[in-house]
């Protein structure tokens, strides 16, 4: 379907054409029934304001809009410097934005990214939320670090990094096995699947949940002491797969204060490879961060700047664990 101005906009929802820019930029004082019926609207037509859609025919920003979920986690703050490194010898600057996990926020920041007229999206989605609404839009959009079919992505292979974690913990003898993390995902799965295939069984009761909520260390901390004191401080695993660094950090801090020793005791193994686990000796599932920027620029621009295929691009890379000394890899 063919872009509508705002005047049609307007029509469609029988509004008037300022509530409709109103609502495009994001103006709270706009009647919540007439805001979903403006949002229908665009939602259905794929509606880019026409200020942005006649730059992008006319000339280019060489603006890319990214959006990440949180800053807190060190990896995100490495991804987005080599984000801006590599952007900028291809002659763009970044303008970026935080969700916090909020799927509100996100479309707000996709809103934004439209009106500043930036030649392209990179983000990392809160969810399914926004998807649908966002591939329907003309400007191009690149998913980055995490895998969804509806858009162009690219990612680590996440199934495959916790089938390394677990045969690494197999063939150094373990029988008993803990993971750590927000939910049961795909570096769960990989890690629950490669156990089975070998004839283990996970027991669920060795999964600590940390709540996506969780933004600091503190709380990240007071989830794992809830697990511990549960379990009477008797965990029933030799070894643990974290979800992301910052959880294996405190993991092996409150192993230290509890006397468990890491790795005699227990073997950990985190994921991101960030400077926590490169200076806290931290064994870490390595994602190759350059290969991954370049490879989602390298997509992203050739959306923007050629006559390409729309079939979708979907590019998993191969993840690498670095051993260093949380993990014992000696035969137990």
């Amino acid at each position: 379907m063919a872009k509508l101005t705002m005047k049609e906009i307007a029509k469609l929802a029988n509004v008037s054409q300022s509530t409709v820019s109103r609502v495009i930029n994001g103006n709270e004082k706009v009647n919540a029934d007439a805001v979903k019926r403006v949002l229908d609207v665009i939602e259905d037509v794929g509606y880019v304001p026409n200020s942005a859609a006649q730059t992008l025919k006319r000339s280019q920003s060489k603006i890319i809009g990214v959006s990440v979920t949180e800053t807190y986690n060190p990896y995100f703050v490495e991804l987005i410097d080599v984000l801006e490194s590599e952007a900028r010898k291809l002659g763009y600057s970044i303008l970026l934005h935080n969700s916090k996990h909020n799927p509100i926020t996100e479309w707000e920041s996709i809103q934004n990214f439209i009106a500043r007229q930036a030649d392209g999206i990179i983000f990392i989605p809160t969810g399914e939320y926004n998807l649908k609404r966002i591939s329907k839009l003309a400007i191009p959009s690149v998913i980055i670090t995490q895998n969804y079919r509806t858009l162009d992505s690219v990612s680590l292979n996440h199934m495959q990094a916790g089938r390394i974690a677990a045969e690494k913990f197999i063939r150094t003898g373990h029988t008993k096995f803990g993971f750590i993390g927000t939910a049961l995902d795909d570096k769960y799965l990989g890690y629950k699947s490669l156990l089975y295939e070998n004839g283990f069984d996970f027991d669920l009761n060795n999964f600590i949940r940390v709540e996506e909520s969780s933004t600091n260390n503190y709380l990240i901390q007071q989830d794992i002491e809830a697990y511990v004191k549960e379990k009477e401080g008797q965990l029933d695993f030799t070894c643990i797969f974290a979800g992301n660094d910052v959880v294996a950090l405190e993991f092996l801090e409150m192993a230290q204060r509890r006397e468990i020793r890491i790795p005699e005791d227990i073997s950990l193994i985190g994921f991101d490879d960030t400077y926590l686990s490169k200076t806290m000796g931290i064994s870490s599932i390595h994602q190759p961060m350059e290969e991954m920027v370049k490879t989602t620029l390298e997509v992203l621009i050739d959306r923007i700047e050629n006559e390409v295929s729309k079939e979708k691009v979907n590019i998993k890379l191969e993840p690498t664990l670095i051993e260093r000394s949380s993990s014992s890899f000696k035969k137990l």
